[in-house]
């Protein structure tokens, strides 16, 4: 795996943390947007961050062991295009979905060099 990707996946981790601990300390920004604006409930903002702050972990995990960090990488790219999908469906618009395609091809470089490694190390 190159510094790049490395360098990718750190930053994703960080981020994805982050938006985890956001989700789950119930931060009222978070709370207002997920319910307000996009119509999920509470409990669905909670199963989001838990599954973005362990995504998170899996890539700080990913930096010695590919496989999780191919798995990781997944998970935060299906999230992101959940992300866009949503932004769009609430008519928001492609503005706000320039973050999580941003992410969403972060998380598909990670995917494709954790594959790639896989690969290698296979055979």
């Amino acid at each position: 795996m190159t510094w790049t990707t490395r360098i990718i996946q750190i930053l994703l981790a960080a981020a994805f943390v982050m938006f985890g601990i956001l989700k789950l300390s119930t931060h009222e920004l978070q709370m207002e947007v997920f319910t307000s604006t996009y119509g999920y409930s509470v409990g669905f903002m909670y199963i989001v961050g838990a599954v973005e702050l362990a995504a998170g972990v899996g890539l700080i995990l990913g930096l010695w062991h590919p496989r999780i960090a191919l798995l990781s990488g997944g998970v935060i790219a299906m999230i992101m295009a959940s992300a866009m999908l949503t932004h769009i469906r609430s008519h928001e618009g492609m503005r706000t979905s320039v973050l999580p395609l941003i992410f969403l091809m972060m998380a598909l470089i990670v995917v494709i060099r954790s594959s790639r490694s896989q690969e290698r190390s296979w055979g």
